[in-house]
């Protein structure tokens, strides 16, 4: 036996095409050694399916404060304090809640990555009113058979059929087979953020 019939290449070895979890081909991509761990660490946070955790209802006796709104828009720097700039006050929980829905209103915290196309990113808080009827388009909280956490996606068809859709490439959209069910659990009408996370 020769060195020439063993070793190398082999026609048909290795991984097939396509076989990965996306279902495409791959290709090479160089990374400095160093930061190995953090590419691996981002982008597998960003495969992370949202869901919403820890549904807390919206207090049927909120406080109100009165927050002063101006009528200019400034897109840079600060308004002026004059008078002819004051414009009237906002409660931010007339805002936020549908006057009569105030008892099925949550707020809940986001999981996951998977709608971060559409603004919501994990750590926000989202405000869910389970009052209204979801409609192609929204973004709702459902509960499907597939799984028992609450995922967050916009509701749509795909090949005229109810499916959820992502707001993340790397994520597929839920379709539904015969036998299959979709729970609409309320519908997202708000988000949250903190910019400045603790401290004063």
């Amino acid at each position: 036996m020769t060195s020439q019939d063993h070793g190398g290449l082999r026609r048909g070895a290795g991984r097939k095409p396509g076989s990965n979890a996306y279902g495409e081909p791959t290709q090479p991509l160089r990374v400095p050694v160093s930061q190995v761990e953090t590419v691996v660490a981002f982008l597998d946070a960003h495969r992370q399916p949202a869901t919403a955790e820890n549904p807390r209802p919206m207090s049927l006796t909120p406080t109100t404060v009165a927050l002063t709104t101006f009528v200019s828009r400034v897109p840079a720097g600060f308004p002026s304090p004059a008078a002819d700039y004051l414009d009237d006050s906002i409660d931010l929980n007339a805002e936020l809640i549908i006057h009569g829905h105030e008892a099925a209103t949550f707020v809940l915290r986001v999981k996951g990555w998977s709608m971060m196309q559409a603004g919501i990113f994990e750590g926000d808080r989202i405000i869910v009113d389970r009052a209204l009827t979801a409609r192609q388009g929204d973004v709702v909280v459902a509960i499907t058979s597939n799984g028992s956490d609450l995922t967050i996606k916009r509701l749509g068809m795909l090949d005229g059929k109810v499916a959820l859709l992502p707001e993340n490439p790397h994520f597929k959209p839920i379709t539904f087979e015969e036998g299959d069910t979709l729970e609409i659990w309320g519908v997202v009408t708000n988000c949250l953020r903190n910019f400045r996370r603790g401290g004063r």
